[in-house]
């Protein structure tokens, strides 16, 4: 059996999901770039990229339909997040449903729901380790924490 091809050079990531949307995701980018190759990989959250990368207006379709995913009831009752992300990476989307508290393994997620923006900012203080940071924002009711990695800074201090 031969190894699956590795993305071009072309190949961009356009959606970053948790394993519960990635496979509609997946379907989404099939329809709306039927001539593109999408690749998948995981390491925690799921990374689609797709070679060649959408254009502006491709791109503009492409978040409106998954915004539109994460908006229906089913997904709202979950929690579910969906966000444009601009970073050293580049600009993709994510979509997202966080993980309970209880099951976070560390690392950059959205971990929720909780009850006060007070719960979520003492879980977020307490779990925001090392090279991550915090934000706390209310959706449907609750109250979510989104751990992420903080940019790599040159080390300064006294010469």
């Amino acid at each position: 059996m031969l190894p699956e091809p590795l993305p071009g050079k072309d190949a961009r990531e356009v959606v970053r999901a948790t394993s519960d949307l990635a496979p509609i995701a997946e379907s989404v980018i099939l329809v709306l770039f039927p001539a593109s190759t999408l690749y998948r990989s995981t390491s925690g959250l799921v990374s689609l990229r797709l070679e060649p990368a959408p254009d502006r207006e491709g791109f503009r379709r492409l978040k409106d339909k998954l915004f539109e995913l994460v908006g229906r009831p089913e997904w709202r009752r979950r929690h579910a997040v969906g966000r444009e992300v601009s970073d050293a990476d580049g600009t993709r989307l994510e979509v997202l449903t966080p993980v309970p508290p209880r099951e976070y393994a560390g690392g950059a997620r959205l971990v929720g729901p909780f009850a006060t923006q007070a719960e979520a900012d003492a879980w977020g203080g307490d779990n925001a380790v090392s090279a991550l940071s915090y934000d706390t924002f209310a959706t449907g009711g609750a109250w979510l924490v989104d751990l992420f990695d903080l940019p790599d800074q040159e080390p300064h201090g006294i010469e």
